[in-house]
């Protein structure tokens, strides 16, 4: 999915326009607009976002759709396919900007890649090998940060990104809220809309 995320007044977005404080070392774009079209369905939409401190995550405030293709037609059945939590996740990257001697500075799509993954192999392989040390808690904040804003379950995305269990995961979530890595930055554990219980 290519994706073109901007402030609301229409700029690219970069590190300069994150400018609200999150944790110890990352800074937020407080709102943003994402616009994508799916590589599954004819239909360009447009998101608009903007970060809830009570929520402790991004909430899109506003959604735009317009048809792609000739042949292409909005109907109820596109609009169910649309998955605007999709678009959101992939724009929360661009959004968040890190300040750390040892990751750089930026935001998180620059410095960490465009692949599938948030974190390069290596980085993780590396992160998982050494434990919980200062380096690797830090790069758990920046793990936790991103899926707790763009509403996805940060101890399964810390678990997934390090390649380590899900316990690991959750006992160095903890030494990173216990070190001040995490604080501002909250994950409301519960049930979905669906009735599911939500994994932390």
């Amino acid at each position: 999915m290519k994706i073109d995320v901007r402030t609301p007044d229409g700029k690219t977005v970069t590190a300069k326009q994150a400018t609200l404080p999150l944790g110890s070392a990352l800074r937020i774009v407080p709102a943003f607009t994402a616009t994508a079209v799916a590589d599954d369905i004819p239909v360009e939409t447009k998101i608009s976002a903007s970060y809830s401190p009570n929520a402790g995550r991004y909430r899109i405030t506003s959604t735009a759709h317009k048809a792609v293709g000739e042949a292409a037609e909005i109907t109820p059945t596109v609009l169910r396919q649309v998955r605007l939590g999709e678009l959101l996740s992939a724009a929360v990257p661009y959004c968040v900007a890190i300040t750390d001697d040892e990751i750089g500075h930026g935001t998180v799509r620059e410095l960490l890649g465009a692949s599938g993954r948030l974190l390069p192999e290596w980085m993780s392989t590396t992160a998982a090998k050494a434990g919980p040390t200062g380096e690797t808690l830090e790069l758990v904040q920046v793990i936790y940060g991103i899926a707790a804003l763009s509403a996805q379950a940060p101890m399964r995305a810390v678990a997934t990104e390090l390649s380590i269990p899900e316990r690991t995961a959750t006992h160095w979530i903890t030494k990173a809220r216990n070190a001040g890595l995490l604080d501002g930055i909250t994950y409301a554990v519960g049930r979905q809309p669906d009735g599911r219980r939500r994994a932390n």
